[in-house]
């Protein structure tokens, strides 16, 4: 003589109703998403007058930048230290130039909380940027040749944060302000 089967229905009541609500709540996400949240970033910036008066001083910072070095003759696979000494010199005037920049956008006032306390990161951040290419020309000097490297913020390299608020898809769109991305490269030992 078998049992009655009575618990194969309830288990599968179960599952229909876990299945359901797990449908109904990736309906209300997207719903959510579509509908009611904000399209704003993270690290966007509500004063509109801000992006208009940085982006002509990176603009500015950025063509100075560019008139530091000719690159054209291509990376040295084993510099001697002379180079590296070269290299570092013009690494610190395009640092000085950037430190110079970043201090006089961060300069530029904001009319709400929420912008002064998205600045104040920034301006943190951008300083880890700026401490990492120091550290970077500081062993060249010492004729370490090194690979440049960043401090890691949020998970990733700190210049992810900068560039999620410079030039990021809902950043604040200046992307000159962006830090230069010419320390970067293999070395061989």
């Amino acid at each position: 003589m078998t049992a009655p089967q009575t618990m194969a229905p309830r288990r599968s009541t179960w599952v229909k109703i876990v299945l359901v609500v797990l449908c109904l709540a990736v309906a209300a996400m997207w719903i959510y998403a579509f509908f009611f949240a904000t399209d704003k970033g993270a690290y966007q910036l509500d004063d509109k007058n801000w992006r208009l008066r940085a982006a002509p001083v990176c603009q500015a910072a950025q063509a100075e930048r560019n008139q530091l070095a000719d690159t054209s003759s291509g990376f040295i696979q084993h510099p001697t230290k002379e180079q590296m000494v070269q290299r570092a010199d013009v690494v610190d005037k395009a640092t000085d130039i950037i430190a110079k920049m970043e201090s006089d956008i961060v300069a530029i006032p904001v009319a709400t909380d929420r912008d002064r306390q998205l600045l104040a990161v920034f301006d943190q951040q951008y300083k880890l940027v700026i401490a990492d290419r120091r550290r970077y020309t500081a062993s060249l000097r010492a004729g370490k040749y090194v690979q440049y490297s960043e401090t890691l913020s949020a998970g990733g390299p700190v210049s992810n944060v900068v560039l999620d608020f410079t030039a990021g898809v809902k950043g604040n769109d200046v992307p000159d302000c962006s830090p230069p991305g010419e320390l970067g490269g293999e070395i061989s030992p």
